[in-house]
């Protein structure tokens, strides 16, 4: 038989359960690198202190740029400091699904560090810290170890998020805050991040993450509301680029798929097209020109091919004694008489003065 005490302690176990059931579920983020909820990343790049043409060496010429460190796997991004300054940055760039006013619960963005040898530098050292910032630089360019000069412009006054580092390399930003900057009504910040270091002398240390092409960076954005958002500055929404279909909108009444649009001119259900011997009586009737007759297109030969090749050696030769006769001849059909006269007009001559002696002697 079960005593009072015995239960009052089931009771107040049940209690327990009942509670513990109904206790809301922890807010940790629910993402990691690779999978993109509530937009995608953009592009993502890094760059290096010692890639800067305006640094000048000793003799006074303008230092050639140093090549990229070959502990920085290609596609990935860093960041370092040297003696608690900046000597490598990165910025990421974020396409997202949620445009202006949008109201943001949270922003998640999880980076995975790089598993290439010497690719990271003390990054679990005590006292080493990133925090993410807010670039003021609307239109910047990707970069692996990039000039310094061109890395673009970020404030972390207005806004920071510091990394946490897990024990198996994932860093956790977030960036809740500065995504409601980015969303705010009249907000014109780009929606990109600056990876900077934030250490004092003489901590040194080197993070590299996984790039997007490795699936090194995850994000999950929560929001509700805003505007439609706007595709990135350099890929104009006009610019013709092809969606799921493949289609391109040419304005021309069809697209390059070779699909007509349902409006373009089609025939009523109701309606038949004119057989082919109504065609001229329809054009007669419309006042429209009579389309010209498709008759067969023959060979058409020239005269000379008729003609025997031995009639076509006369012609010149008749053509020749004609000449020789009507310059004997002159234009009245009588010999011409000149001071010189050879062959058939002097034989005429002689002609003519011997019948005129024939008649005197009569």
């Amino acid at each position: 038989m079960s005593t009072p005490s015995s239960l009052g302690a089931g009771f107040a176990a049940s209690c327990a359960v009942i509670l513990s059931a109904a206790a809301p579920v922890s807010a940790e983020p629910a993402v990691e690198p690779g999978p993109s909820i509530g937009g995608k990343v953009y592009q993502a790049g890094w760059w290096w202190k010692s890639n800067d043409e305006n640094e000048v060496d000793k003799s006074g010429l303008i230092a050639r740029p140093e090549p990229t460190p070959p502990n920085v796997p290609a596609g990935a991004m860093t960041v370092a400091a040297v003696n608690g300054a900046e000597e490598m940055v990165a910025a990421v760039e974020f396409a997202l699904e949620y445009g202006p006013g949008a109201d943001v619960t949270s922003f998640d963005v999880m980076l995975r560090e790089s598993s290439a040898p010497d690719s990271n530098v003390n990054s679990d050292g005590e006292g080493v810290k990133v925090v993410a910032c807010p670039v003021t630089e609307a239109f910047w360019t990707k970069a692996e170890g990039g000039k310094w000069s061109s890395r673009p412009a970020y404030d972390c006054e207005s806004a920071a998020a510091a990394g946490k580092r897990g024990k198996d390399g994932i860093w956790h930003f977030d960036l809740t805050p500065i995504a409601r900057l980015w969303l705010a009504q009249d907000s014109q910040l780009p929606t990109s991040i600056a990876l900077v270091e934030q250490v004092e002398a003489p901590m040194s240390f080197q993070v590299t993450w996984d790039g997007p092409s490795d699936k090194g960076i995850g994000m999950k954005l929560v929001a509700t509301g805003g505007a439609t958002p706007q595709p990135p500055a350099d890929i104009p929404a006009d610019s013709g680029t092809t969606g799921d279909s493949g289609a391109v909108d040419t304005g021309a009444g069809t697209d390059v798929s070779g699909e007509v649009p349902a409006d373009a001119g089609t025939m009523p259900d109701d309606a038949t097209a004119p057989a082919a011997t109504e065609a001229p009586d329809v054009a007669r009737k419309s006042g429209l020109p009579l389309p010209a007759a498709a008759t067969p297109v023959t060979h058409v030969g020239s005269m000379l091919e008729d003609i025997p090749g031995g009639v076509l050696f006369l012609i010149p030769v008749g053509l020749g004694l004609a000449y020789a006769v009507m310059f004997a001849l002159g234009p009245n059909g009588e010999p011409v008489l000149s001071g010189a006269r050879h062959g058939v007009g002097r034989a005429l001559d002689q002609l003519r003065v011997v019948k005129t002696l024939f008649k005197e002697a009569k």
